[in-house]
């Protein structure tokens, strides 16, 4: 029986199971020859292979010395036998195999399969055997088959005609002329070590280089001591050779032997059953080429020093080793796109990388095996793999690239199919395999989880503005216009839309819910998958509210990772399940806290939230991560006392808050030496007291007696600290922040003064660390960083709070850069409004103007972003300030100029600030200078135009049109609306704008019931008082204040002053608006260059429908009034685009015979609208048309434009004519 290899059989076992095998000389063979014709002595069960299906003889079957039976010609052309394979021994020939033979047969399959025996004479079909007569006249001088295979296939020459032999027979004659040499392979170089047979060695018969009478005598001395020399000697020694000569002279000898030797090719050697080259100089060119496209890299296993020992390894065998071979290297051209691929990181790579032992890994077998990297095409399908680790290697490929799209890193130069990619990732969350889940959650969390958003808004922890968050909500408008036409919204679809919607459509608390309670990853999967939840809860109120009703997720989140137990230990951040809490937990109970006061009483009741939140309150904290749980306490039990929540478990906290407070104004400082997490820690706890003390009907007098003289220690020390340090951060300054915010609390409420903050406030107004803290305001200020609102990455299907912007210089917003003072002026800014103390007002306000000022003359730009808010109302508290103050005429303009664009930067949540600058700055005569009132009246008044007729009527119609709520300022938490201004741009053309709106509305509804005289009357003189402040106020910022309204276009201004016109059908007749229409256009038309009506208007979907009203109006109803009609001849100039003439010359003609104005009304100059000549025939058909009817009057502008063009065409015709002639 045939030993096989077993499992613990190692390369001196399996050796010495190849020499026994060789050794054995009683096995029977594999292969027997039988009769082709169809007889009962045919013992085969299989088919006689056919030439064109025989198998070439594998060099393994060649290591064993089988060679295949010789050809033999015969004249009759009859075959006797085939070789074949054998399928059984001879002596089990059943028409089924027995069970105990099929196990051999199985097992000796591979090997027999590569035996190839001489065919088995059966001597009772065949008869005896005689010995052939050698007096045949058969040519048997064949070429015995070489051990390494079939011969190369050669090429028969192309000039061989047919004659009277065949082109065979004439081919196979030439070549016997030629010596024949068989080309085989190029021996591997770890075959080095082999001994050459000397005996199989073949040498040239003759010297080719020497022609003397002894060169026979030399070739033989040459031959005799090459067969006695190793291959490694040989090799040696010819490299030697050649590096000893001159190259000129190599070159020589290799033109000299390829001019002798051109009928022989190479010179081959056979050394044990290996093949070794020992090439002729003159042909080592040929060979050099020929072995370039074919070389391979180097590869750790060829080079091994032991290969030589190694089964079945003395070859090389390079048909097997073809995808080993060198990849010939590409270029692409610079502007030439190519498809992206990420190594495992996620990281884009260029197009070629250097090959190095680090980069090799990343080369496979895909469509462009020269490239490095991974497509996401083939990460995608990598995801779908059997293979479970090209699964995981490919989710961990996805969650990498996703990271970097999200951080910005990617904006610009990739697109990534966020939506196709959700789908696959959320496929495979639903594998039960454990080792995918984490790779998984991972990449769902990169997918919906920001992190670059989740540690800015984390940075504010401490800070007034930390207690507002925003919605991260997308739009809904689209989805709800699809469902409102009944249209099945599929998954996919939404997906493009909302991904967080797509999320929930796919049960993914659900399936959450079982990852946690049921599976029970490890640490890594838990924080990514309380992540997506943290995530999902910023979404709305509504999806919050649906995190919290899924009771059973809340009771294993809480019960696994929110336990009631102390947290004085040391505390492992990787440990889970283990009844330790999980910080990513209390953030997420943070984030739920912050959405209603609904969910917060579903967190108290259901999930009994206080009991947790109370102990790790209480307990001792040993260590950073101790800290960061009681931070997030903390926060948790301040967004609740917000709704007025939880009020009595905070009391009975007194003791532990009132201790932890002592010890933070002992021990912890605002300078940089100190710890940043202390600082944040002494915030929240002053942000808890703070809470705490603004719920005014509780009786918190001994809860004071106690706070109060800690709350003035500590404000004294921190504010002096600051005031004399020479380097600081804004991690640190939180402390002082939650400080001063604490003040403003208790000087509203107990409406008392506190002296020793006023001296200290005046001490530290001239500090050299207010100094310091001052220089830095502009690089963290938002509206001054010139960074647009397209330089940060932003998805259309996933919101995000705007904080990735990797390719500005600044990498992170600048009011969140680690020195930025506008956190710390906030606070500081809101105190001195409620201290009211006029003299220290004064120099904090002088201290700031440079700002103001460039806030006034630059334009702002991060309006739209959340952190932005922090400066916005910042920037409010100064000019509040500086209405307390006494400010000179230059500082007033500054504050004016800034307080109006103030209008338009403020949130929709922001209604009493808009209503205070309004009634303070913007509508406040005092605040007009006098050089620009001077310049209004001296406008106006030539006209007999009032200047303005009453700032208290104006500012009414604005405030009625853009009904200012009378309210008190909003404590919402979470900000749905936070992205939308109170007021748009172009606010000073609302009123006109409204109107117009409503005009439209009652053109589209004729079934509206005629109203009486009177309540018609009171309507028109309404309407006529909103025109006449509406074109007052804004005649009287396009004169006082240009640069206000500069970055508004002309064309947008243009249109909302045309909208005058069509909100009444007479009311621009008025003597008054008229001129104020007049006024303002005139105004305009000092730009004619800045028209351009083929652009986007704002607020216009389509100007051709716009001008199509204006022209209908112009005809029914203008009268032939010239402002009108130089509003109506602006677009018709050469410059403009022909549509706009055709469409008034042709569909609207009518309006021709009205159409006229004085040249001083024109926007242009008549040259303009004589020049470029028309070329457009089908206009000036038209203008011929208009001329010989009735429809111009001579002497308008519109006749003698007409008149212009078809003159000019007719000589040009006429010059045409002339020059054909």
């Amino acid at each position: 029986m045939i030993q096989r290899p077993k499992p613990g059989d190692d390369e001196e076992d399996i050796l010495r199971m190849q020499r026994e095998f060789l050794q054995d000389k009683t096995l029977q063979p594999s292969a027997q020859v039988v009769n082709l014709r169809k007889t009962e002595h045919q013992t085969t069960k299989r088919t006689i292979p056919t030439s064109s299906d025989a198998r070439k003889p594998s060099k393994y079957a060649q290591s064993k010395g089988l060679k295949e039976k010789r050809p033999r010609i015969d004249n009759a052309g009859q075959l006797l036998g085939a070789i074949i394979e054998k399928n059984i021994p001879e002596a089990h020939e059943p028409s089924e195999p027995d069970d105990e033979i099929l196990p051999v047969l199985n097992e000796s399959t591979e090997i027999d399969d590569d035996k190839v025996y001489y065919p088995k004479a059966l001597p009772l079909i065949l008869g005896n055997i005689v010995e052939k007569s050698c007096n045949d006249n058969f040519d048997l001088d064949f070429k015995p088959m070489p051990s390494k295979g079939f011969p190369i296939v050669t090429k028969r020459d192309p000039n061989i005609k047919p004659g009277t032999k065949s082109i065979y027979a004439q081919h196979i004659e030439k070549t016997k002329k030629l010596i024949d040499v068989m080309d085989v392979d190029q021996p591997s170089s770890s075959l080095q070590s082999l001994k050459v047979n000397s005996k199989d060695l073949h040498m040239p018969s003759q010297s080719y280089m020497v022609a003397s009478d002894e060169a026979n005598e030399i070739h033989g001395e040459n031959v005799n001591i090459l067969l006695k020399m190793s291959e490694q000697d040989i090799l040696q020694e010819q490299q030697k050779l050649l590096s000893s000569l001159d190259p000129k002279l190599v070159e020589f000898i290799r033109a000299k032997r390829e001019a002798n030797s051109q009928s022989v090719q190479n010179i081959k050697t056979e050394i044990n059953d290996c093949k070794m080259s020992v090439t002729e100089e003159g042909n080592q060119n040929e060979i050099d080429k020929s072995t370039t496209n074919d070389s391979l890299w180097e590869n750790d296993v060829l080079s091994h020093s032991e290969i030589h020992k190694w089964l079945h390894f003395e070859n090389l065998e390079k048909d097997k080793l073809e995808w080993l071979k060198g990849i010939k290297e590409s270029k692409v051209k610079s502007d030439e796109p190519y498809e992206a691929r990420f190594d495992f990181n996620g990281y884009l790579l260029p197009y070629a990388i250097e090959y190095c032992e680090k980069t090799k890994t990343l080369y496979h077998h895909g469509e462009e095996a020269h490239r490095p990297g991974y497509s996401i095409t083939e990460l995608i399908e990598l995801t779908r793999s059997t293979v479970t680790q090209q699964r995981v290697m490919a989710l961990n490929t996805i969650a990498g690239v996703i990271e970097y799209y999200n951080a910005g890193i990617y904006k610009d130069i990739i697109e990534i199919p966020l939506s196709k990619i959700f789908f696959v990732i959320r496929i495979a969350m639903d594998e039960n395999k454990v080792i995918l889940l984490e790779p998984a959650l991972r990449a769902m969390r990169n997918l919906l989880y920001n992190r670059i958003d989740e540690a800015c808004l984390d940075a504010l922890l401490g800070f007034e503005e930390g207690t507002y968050q925003p919605c991260l909500q997308n739009d809904k408008s689209e989805i709800e216009e699809i469902e409102s036409k009944e249209t099945e919204l599929n998954d996919f679809h939404l997906a493009e839309i909302d991904l967080i919607s797509a999320a929930l459509r796919t049960d993914m608390l659900q399936r959450l819910f079982y990852i946690l309670d049921t599976v029970k990853p490890s640490y890594n999967a838990v924080q990514y998958s309380l992540q997506i939840l943290i995530r999902l809860s910023r979404n709305s109120i509504e999806t919050a509210n649906i995190i919290v009703q899924t009771d059973h997720l809340m009771k294993s989140i809480v019960s696994n990772f929110i336990p009631t137990t102390s947290i004085n230990f040391a505390v492992n951040p990787k440990s889970v399940y283990n009844g330790k809490p999980v910080l990513a937990a209390l953030k997420l109970m943070r984030i739920l806290s912050l959405q209603s006061r609904e969910i917060g009483e579903t967190l108290i009741t259901k999930c009994e939230l206080l009991k947790p939140t109370s102990v790790f309150i209480s307990s001792g904290i040993d260590g950073t991560y101790g800290l960061r749980l009681q931070i997030e306490a903390f926060c948790i039990l301040s967004n609740l006392l917000t709704y007025g929540l939880g009020i009595e478990n905070a009391l009975e906290l007194n003791p532990v808050i009132v201790t932890s407070l002592y010890k933070h104004v002992q021990g912890t400082d605002v300078t940089t030496g100190s710890s940043v997490l202390s600082a944040t820690h002494a915030a929240v706890v002053l942000q808890f007291v703070n809470k705490l003390l603004k719920c005014n009907m509780l009786n918190l007098e001994s809860y004071k007696q106690q706070i109060y003289p800690l709350m003035r220690e500590g404000i004294q020390k921190w504010l002096s600290q600051t005031a004399c340090i020479d380097n600081y951060t804004c991690g640190h300054l939180r402390l002082l922040c939650s400080g001063l915010d604490c003040c403003i609390t208790i000087l509203d409420n107990e409406k008392i003064s506190l002296k020793f903050l006023n001296d200290t406030l005046r001490r530290f107004s001239s500090s050299k660390g207010f100094k310091i803290i001052l220089n830095n305001i502009v690089q963290s200020s938002n509206l001054l960083s010139d960074i647009e609102d397209g330089d940060i990455m932003f998805n259309k299907n996933l919101t995000s709070a705007g904080t990735a912007i990797m390719h500005s210089k600044h990498k992170v917003l600048p009011i969140l850069n680690v020195v930025s003072p506008i956190p710390l002026l906030l606070s500081l800014f809101k105190l001195l409004n409620i201290i009211g103390d006029k003299e220290v007002s004064n120099i904090f306000v002088d201290k700031l103007l440079s700002y103001l000022q460039q806030l006034s003359k630059k334009h702002l730009t991060l309006t739209n972003n959340w952190f932005t808010r922090m400066e916005v109302e910042l920037i409010f508290s100064i000019i509040k300030l500086s209405v307390q103050c006494d400010v000179t005429e230059s500082v007033k303009d500054i504050i004016y100029v800034t307080a109006n664009k103030l209008c338009y930067i403020l949130r929709k949540d922001k209604q009493y600030e808009l209503e205070y600058l309004f009634n303070s700055i913007i509508f406040n005569k005092q605040w007009f200078t006098t050089d620009r009132l001077f310049k209004l009246i001296s406008l106006t008044e030539a006209d007999g135009l009032a200047a303005l007729t009453s700032v208290e009527e104006i500012k009414l119609c604005y405030s009625k049109v853009i009904n200012i709520k009378q309210e008190e300022p909003n404590y919402s938490i979470v900000l749905k609306e936070w992205q939308e201004p109170v007021l748009p741009r172009d606010w000073i053309y609302l009123p006109i704008l409204s109107l117009y709106c409503t005009s439209q509305e009652i053109n589209l509804s004729p079934s509206v019931s005629v109203l009486d005289n009177k309540i018609s009357k009171q309507l028109e003189t309404e309407k006529e008082s909103i025109i006449r402040c509406s074109l007052e106020w804004v005649l009287f910022n396009e004169v006082m204040f240009p640069d206000l309204i500069n970055d508004i276009e002309v064309t947008d201004r243009f249109c909302r002053l045309l909208c005058v016109f069509l909100c009444d059908s007479s009311l621009f007749l008025d003597k008054n608006i008229n001129l104020l229409l007049r006024k303002c256009m005139k105004i305009l038309y000092k730009n004619p260059q800045k028209f351009n009506f083929d652009k986007q208007i704002t607020g216009l979907s389509n100007f051709q429908d716009f001008y199509t009203q204006i022209l209908e109006q112009f005809q029914s109803v203008s009268y032939g009034d010239h402002t009108f009609a130089s509003c109506v001849l602006v677009p018709l100039a050469q410059k403009h685009n022909v549509k706009w003439r055709k469409l008034l010359w042709s569909e609207y003609a009518g309006c021709l015979r009205a159409l006229d104005c004085p040249l001083d009304d024109l926007c242009y100059h008549l040259d303009d609208y004589y020049y470029p000549a028309e070329t457009d025939e089908s206009l000036l058909k038209s203008y011929s048309r208009a001329l010989a009817s009735n429809l111009l009057r001579p002497g308008t502008i519109v006749y003698n434009i007409a008149q212009h063009h078809v003159d000019c065409y007719k000589k040009q015709k006429n010059v045409i004519e002339e020059s054909n002639k």
